[in-house]
């Protein structure tokens, strides 16, 4: 949509990067580029202070009331838009995501040189002003394109069927509904989707297509397409299965007798169990497959973890435990006659229409000669944008100056699972160029990027990290990323090469950036070496978000902004706030998070496109910036309690007050940021 595409996997605009012309000496036009940046720092220095204001409601369609009412206005000639036809900087200002004086300003901006002929919505993308699902947002107004919330929006089925699944597979394109004898389609770029003719010859009509974000229309035709079954369909299909051979009881082994059973891994039964149970697995999007037999329990179990809760999927004959484990084992390439040893090994995984999966599988002996296996489905694709991972303003401002550095140790914590991975992925995208050179050393590799040189730890042949760390220090690296600081050695060597003109990046197993300090000088690292390589510890947590499909925003009441004032408070400075301080946190959350100055929070619901009111997790994080007054704690190898007092003092959130925000701006609740910081 300029007409730049809206196929960005969040929801926005993937525009092309526009190249900032070179300075040269002497040029008469370096005073004009140099006040422009001044302007440009300006607005955006602005749009900082504000970006946490900022209510933008889209008019999206999430019903089929809402899109047969549309199509009656399309059908009459009419705008389904008020702002349709309007130029792109007034609709802007309509909802609210620029002001008239940030209008002016890139106007002028706009006749500048640097800037000249470009148009405005491509400015604003560039200075940072506004993102980049806004520009194409704004397109769509302005044409009078429709955009619809696929996930809420219930299709009818007569409407799903009129065009076979392979087409809607290719094409990406979901019918949604049918008015005055039009088709209307969602796409991810309607202003370039070129096969309005295909699918007129295809269904006899015409074809309207209408916007939707590229991750929302394969969810749906992943959930919702004529050949995939609801999850009870599944448990239902899967346990008849499982049961189909077992037509005698008397077949049943008792509690200790599962090896005795006549069920081998190669028969179709098992195969098929197995198969079922990964590609449902993956198409809920769950992170891990637990399959438990118990001593005392008749049946085998399986139980999946979708963000980060645990829950039943279905159970199995015990009889098929061992055939189900051995089926497995092969899969992974592990030894089926081991049973009592631990054993670790990968499986990558066709799934139907859907490319293939890498899996990371743990086999775990327990009493009786019993196994236990722990599946976990690899977040394999591109790196997230870190913008999209839901750190504040400030906090994303800080770790991309740090980042930038050229050399020097940054740091991402927290437990298994908590996204670290994700983040220093989303780093290393951002660093990804071609005049740097970058190697990572990973245990698994989950993310795959271009231009990385990537290498897999493999402990049983001697590739650990800190051997992988040595080798390279010899390979004339610029950044190094070290999946994660398991023992001395390699927190030593990492050290050195943060010290030596190398940006080291590493994560570690504590609970907060205050605690990952003390547990470097814990390890014997020299205080006064890591106080002068240290540039920042990022800490973090998952949370589950709520449904946006179902959510019920209420008005908090005094007592609950008071209660959250307080927590907010107290995980700070570790003692509670006066009346004034308090009062002094709550007047800020009405000005930056409140609507007419009331605070809304979300309760969970539940409909059919979550888990029970929840849907998604939602980052909370802690970045803790090695600052002079830090260093200088860090050299009297102070306590953790300092660390983090330190940086309270100097802007930093924990974790805690980052998840309180967040439940202020009704993305998740009290519960989630309990479970995920206490």
């Amino acid at each position: 949509m300029t007409k730049s595409s809206p196929n960005d996997p969040h929801g926005g605009s993937e525009l092309a990067p526009v190249e900032t012309p070179a300075k040269s000496d002497g040029d008469p036009e370096n005073l004009t580029e140099f006040e422009t940046n001044s302007e440009i720092a300006a607005i955006q220095l602005e749009r900082a202070k504000t970006d946490g204001k900022r209510q933008i409601e889209w008019p999206i369609i999430r019903s089929q009331q809402e899109l047969k009412e549309n199509a009656e206005l399309q059908h009459r000639g009419e705008n389904i838009y008020p702002m349709q036809g309007k130029k792109i900087g007034a609709i802007l200002i309509h909802y609210g995501v620029i002001d008239e004086q940030t209008l002016r300003v890139v106007r002028s901006i706009q006749k500048k040189p640097l800037y000249r002929n470009q148009p405005m919505g491509d400015i604003l993308v560039r200075i940072g002003i506004i993102k980049q699902d806004e520009l194409p947002r704004s397109l769509l107004i302005q044409a009078g394109i429709p955009m619809v919330d696929i996930l809420s929006i219930d299709i009818p089925s007569e409407v799903t069927k009129i065009i076979p699944l392979a087409h809607i597979r290719d094409k990406r394109a979901v019918p949604i509904g049918i008015y005055n004898n039009a088709l209307y389609l969602a796409v991810t770029d309607p202003f370039m989707f070129t096969d309005n003719s295909f699918f007129m010859m295809l269904t006899g009509m015409k074809v309207i297509p209408v916007f939707a974000p590229m991750h929302e229309i394969v969810r749906r035709i992943n959930l919702h397409d004529s050949g995939k079954k609801s999850t009870e369909e599944v448990k239902a299909e899967f346990l008849n299965l499982a049961k189909n051979d077992v037509a005698d009881p008397a077949v049943q082994p008792v509690a200790d007798e599962t090896s005795n059973s006549d069920v081998s891994e190669s028969d179709s039964i098992i195969v098929n169990l197995v198969n079922q149970m990964i590609i449902h697995a993956i198409q809920e999007g769950t992170s891990d497959i637990h399959i438990e037999l118990f001593n005392d329990g008749a049946e085998a179990s399986i139980r999946l973890r979708r963000d980060g809760r645990m829950e039943h999927f279905a159970s199995f004959p015990r009889v098929y435990h061992k055939a189900v484990v051995s089926r497995i084992k092969i899969m992974a390439g592990l030894d089926i006659s081991d049973k009592r040893r631990p054993q670790d090994g990968k499986i990558s995984f066709n799934v139907p229409h859907g490319g293939r999966v890498d899996l990371r599988v743990a086999t775990i002996p327990a009493t009786q000669g019993v196994e236990f296996v722990t599946i976990r489905i690899l977040a394999s694709g591109d790196p997230l944008p870190l913008d999209t991972l839901g750190m504040a303003n400030r906090d994303v401002s800080v770790f991309r100056e740090v980042f930038q550095l050229p050399y020097g140790l940054i740091l991402v914590c927290g437990p298994t699972g908590s996204g670290k991975t994700t983040t220093l992925h989303s780093v290393l995208k951002e660093l990804n160029s071609e005049d740097r050179k970058i190697w990572t050393a990973e245990d698994p590799v989950e993310i795959v990027q271009p231009r990385l040189c990537q290498v897999q730890v493999n402990n049983k042949i001697g590739v650990t990290f800190a051997t992988v760390l040595r080798a390279f220090l010899r390979a004339d690296p610029d950044v190094i990323m070290i999946g994660e600081m398991r023992d001395q050695e390699t927190a030593k060597i990492a050290l050195e090469a943060s010290m030596t003109g190398h940006l080291v990046l590493s994560t570690l197993h504590t609970n907060s950036a205050s605690e990952t300090v003390a547990r470097l000088l814990g390890l014997g690292i020299d205080p006064y070496n890591l106080s002068d390589a240290l540039l920042a510890v990022l800490a973090q947590r998952l949370a589950r978000k709520l449904c946006t499909a179902c959510v019920k925003r209420e008005e908090a009441s005094d007592s609950d902004i008071e209660y959250l004032a307080n927590e907010y408070y107290q995980s700070g400075h570790a003692k509670p706030p006066t009346i004034a301080e308090r009062n002094d946190i709550i007047k800020g959350w009405r000005e930056n998070f409140g609507v007419d100055g009331k605070i809304y929070l979300g309760r969970p619901v539940g409909c059919k496109l979550c888990n029970g009111g929840y849907k998604g997790r939602i980052g909370l994080y802690e970045l803790l910036q090695a600052t002079p007054s830090l260093r200088h704690l860090i050299r009297q190898q102070s306590a953790a309690s300092e660390y983090q007092a330190s940086g309270v003092a100097e802007g930093m959130r924990t974790l805690k007050q980052d998840g309180i925000e967040k439940v202020i701006r009704g993305i998740t609740d009290m519960m989630q940021v309990y479970g995920a910081c206490m």
